[in-house]
């Protein structure tokens, strides 16, 4: 097996971002707001930039990718998306530790949004994160560098 390595997101992988988002999300957000493919797609292209992404490149394919956006006081961890049937393969916590090392290194902490019916809310329970914050649909949650 390759080693998974991390490359930094060009505005040519937008269409993969937007289609893996759309196939790892849309199921929670349909049954939170309901899903509006035009409101969707212009927030994911229109909010965040190419470079606010890395994308975890594995055994010659994209695997996975989360975007890190940079605030006065916090990194917010966007989304972490990871290909259905490369889930549960530790990729996803691979994303988290880059993210979490970006911030360490930068000693600010790391932020996120969770919506509650998602089950990766306990995946990042269990990769250090603490909620601090709620409200009728997500938790924030926030992990702080040693």
């Amino acid at each position: 097996m390759t080693k998974a390595r991390l490359r930094k997101a060009a505005r040519s992988d937008m269409d993969w971002l937007y289609a893996t988002f759309k196939q790892t999300m849309q199921a929670y957000i349909e049954n939170t707001w309901g899903w509006n493919e035009l409101f969707q797609q212009h927030g994911f292209l229109d909010n965040l930039p190419p470079g606010s992404f890395v994308i975890l490149h594995d055994a010659g394919e994209d695997v996975g990718a989360c975007s890190i956006l940079e605030k006065p006081d916090h990194l917010w961890l966007e989304m972490v998306l990871v290909v259905p049937q490369r889930q549960r393969q530790g990729l996803g916590a691979e994303l988290v530790r880059h993210a979490q090392a970006l911030a360490a290194a930068q000693g600010k902490p790391l932020r996120l949004s969770v919506l509650k019916i998602n089950p990766a809310q306990h995946f990042y329970l269990n990769q250090g994160f603490v909620c601090y914050a709620e409200d009728a649909w997500s938790q924030k949650l926030e992990w702080l560098p040693a």
